[in-house]
């Protein structure tokens, strides 16, 4: 099955495709990581966005349980005073747990922090095949915990976390709020999820969604999986595959932004479903021409600027406002 009669595809995308299928773009899957992580670099300095400028940025380490160091990045928003907390966005980027790093969500990021006016730290997780299923997992928890200690210097408050990732990463970010409400890592306030991969089983029905030229199929899919997981069973462990925890009672409050031409496209809506079933409060935005990745790829998608406003207006919704 190519298309679903009702699929809607926007300009930008037919000639996004195009562009690829005339470029003769090599398909991710074909690509071993390494080659992989650097043909998205190239595509980036390709694309050549100028960075929105924004108060400031500054590049940390810390150690993960596991004594490697992991990058972050902190963006700080113009309303910066070291006088008022200011809430915070943890970023995990995507790339399907195999490639992407600081640079290749770093246009994103900057407008995250300057639409929210919220402090914006991105995560350099640790990527697969190096390093499997559930590295990448307890990393992260390590990363969240860590922002206790950054609260005095960068005036967080740690009332108002927030995660936000896109397609891989946010597979990461809802793992975290999980476990959050398990007590296993300290609290989030709200999910803010974009193409979330939440089941690697790869069953749904949208894996037969394929256009020439995507640069997500199914095919890539099966790729990525093959390298985050160590097998099969792993699929269905719900730290792999949020889609399978059997409870997601009293979950942070969770904003999804779907697109519409994407494989990923029936588990975000199961997700979605599952979590109203558990009474969480949800909200889900469908982008309905727009391609899987488009949220990373503003230089050939005006659509991400949109998208970007709504992650900084849910944000700010989910805020919760001190008395007194």
């Amino acid at each position: 099955m190519g298309m679903h009669k009702s699929m809607i595809i926007d300009k930008e995308t037919d000639i996004f495709l195009k562009k690829r299928i005339k470029s003769n773009s090599k398909l991710h899957h074909l690509l071993d990581p390494v080659e992989l992580r650097t043909e998205r670099l190239r595509q980036l300095r390709e694309d050549n966005l100028t960075p929105p400028k924004i108060y400031n940025l500054e590049n940390l380490k810390i150690k993960n349980r596991f004594n490697k160091d992991v990058k972050l990045r902190f963006y700080f928003p113009n309303n910066f005073n070291k006088k008022n907390k200011i809430p915070i966005i943890v970023f995990f980027h995507g790339g399907g747990f195999v490639m992407g790093d600081l640079d290749t969500h770093d246009f994103t990021c900057r407008s995250i922090c300057l639409e929210s006016q919220m402090i914006v730290v991105a995560v350099d997780y640790s990527l697969s095949p190096e390093h499997k299923f559930p590295y990448a997992v307890e990393e992260v928890k390590d990363v969240l915990n860590s922002l206790v200690n950054f609260e005095k210097d960068f005036f967080i408050d740690l009332e108002n976390i927030f995660v936000c990732g896109d397609s891989a990463g946010g597979n990461l970010a809802t793992v975290l709020s999980i476990n959050s409400r398990d007590k296993k890592v300290i609290p989030i306030r709200g999910q803010l999820l974009v193409y979330p991969c939440v089941d690697l089983t790869l069953t749904m029905r949208s894996m037969d969604i394929f256009l020439e030229g995507m640069t997500l199929t199914f095919d890539t899919m099966d790729y990525f999986v093959k390298h985050y997981l160590n097998s099969s069973n792993d699929a269905v462990n719900w730290e792999a595959s949020p889609l399978f925890a059997k409870d997601l009672y009293n979950l942070p409050e969770t904003f999804i932004f779907a697109a519409g031409l994407d494989p990923l496209l029936d588990e975000g809506i199961a997700y979605t479903n599952r979590l109203k079933a558990f009474g969480n409060k949800v909200t889900y935005k469908l982008y309905p021409g727009q391609l899987h990745g488009f949220l990373s790829n503003s230089a050939h998608f005006p659509k991400a600027a949109e998208c970007i406003k709504e992650i900084g207006k849910a944000a700010n919704s989910m805020v919760l406002n001190k008395r007194g």
